[in-house]
């Protein structure tokens, strides 16, 4: 099949099409998920601060609801992003045909997969901005810091929405999604430093933590408390696993749709 040249009207025409089915459900699509860190938040913040108190973060004693905030914006982008890139798009490409039908029209599949991909990051970052404002409005997050990190949590949306596309494009049932929810997402999300300092682990679970994706994103979101000192590597960690990530998903999922 001959597909036209990839185009930003291609590619913005596969994500609006995505985000006017999401505005029809948005109440049932959008508010569970999305409260989902803020209840933590609120929860760990008041269940547990008045037993922890301050934890060490960067040489100095953190008000644990303070640690606890950049981190929680972090989960909603994990958590949205990466369900939006397996389970919906695995439905939309399996059952619905959404993929196939998308390629009937003048789309080529660079512009469907990437119209795909940004409409799970445009879910992380949903979840990722609702949990900031939160934060700021609760005066445990500055503003201008969160402007500031809006390109962190954008690479952060891309990463973890390349992931989901890539378990979208390996399995072959929809239960199978669990097995990298279990084995990668949760660990990520336990042992990351999202609820504590990774330095309280020990020194084996401390080295793969570090060196998960997520460690690497909630270490530079917490930028106002500690700039990381290898800050740079973190970022091109990200980056360089965003690109993996996408260039696999492609691997994977082409052969479905042309095989």
């Amino acid at each position: 099949m001959n597909y036209p040249a990839l185009s930003a009207w291609g590619v913005y025409s596969v994500w609006r099409r995505h985000a006017k089915v999401y505005q029809r459900t948005w109440l049932v699509n959008c508010l569970p998920p999305v409260s989902e860190p803020i209840i933590y938040l609120v929860a760990f913040g008041y269940g547990l601060t008045p037993l922890v108190g301050n934890v060490p973060y960067g040489g100095q004693e953190v008000a644990y609801l303070t640690f606890i905030a950049p981190a929680m914006i972090a989960v909603g982008i994990l958590f949205q992003s990466f369900f939006e890139g397996s389970y919906s798009s695995f439905i939309r490409l399996n059952f619905q045909r959404t993929w196939q039908a998308l390629l009937t029209a003048p789309l080529s599949f660079a512009e469907v997969f990437l119209g795909d991909w940004l409409w799970a990051a445009t879910k992380g970052m949903i979840a990722g901005g609702l949990t900031g404002i939160v934060a700021v409005i609760w005066g445990l997050y500055a503003a201008s810091d969160l402007l500031l990190a809006l390109p962190l949590m954008f690479l952060g949306s891309l990463l973890f929405g390349a992931m989901g596309l890539l378990t979208a494009g390996i399995v072959r049932q929809i239960d199978q999604v669990n097995v990298p929810i279990f084995l990668i997402i949760i660990p990520m999300f336990t042992l990351c430093g999202t609820y504590f300092p990774r330095s309280t682990l020990p020194p084996f679970l401390r080295g793969i933590a570090g060196i998960l994706p997520f460690a690497s994103l909630v270490d530079l979101l917490r930028f106002p408390l500690e700039i990381p000192s290898l800050w740079w590597l973190n970022l091109l960690w990200l980056l360089g696993l965003t690109a993996l990530f996408a260039t696999l998903a492609v691997r994977t999922i082409y052969p479905k749709l042309v095989g």
